[in-house]
């Protein structure tokens, strides 16, 4: 696997320095909520998820030099996914059929990483 990123298309005020303020989890819901001092909040909801993990962004150096300044502040999703392939591999295969989509969430402190079957739905609040 290769690990590919594809910028998430969004509206600009995602890309303006916002940290992860509150992460809320639920069987069923993921919520993801960033602020910063000028625009606010935002809420990112994942209404289906398989798995989710949060990485400091000082702990993801090999990532950051993978990806070559490519990764900045924003959303993605990686194509040829490392965290999908062994998310099919723990799960036996099981969800080969779903279509699972590797979300990439890039705040100034944190990297949140989701395996969802549903797009985020993304709301400034």
């Amino acid at each position: 696997m290769n690990n590919k990123l594809v910028t998430y298309p969004l509206e600009n005020y995602l890309y303006k320095g916002f940290m992860l303020d509150e992460l809320i989890y639920s069987p069923s819901v993921l919520e993801l909520f960033l602020t910063n001092d000028n625009d606010g909040r935002i809420k990112i909801s994942f209404d289906w998820f398989h798995s989710f993990r949060v990485i400091d962004e000082g702990d993801v150096i090999k990532m950051l030099n993978k990806f070559n300044g490519e990764m900045i502040l924003g959303i993605y999703t990686l194509v040829d996914s490392e965290y999908l392939e062994w998310f099919h591999e723990q799960s036996v295969g099981l969800n080969l059929d779903g279509n699972i989509t590797h979300y990439m969430v890039v705040t100034v402190n944190d990297v949140i990483e989701i395996l969802s079957s549903e797009k985020p739905v993304i709301s400034k609040i």
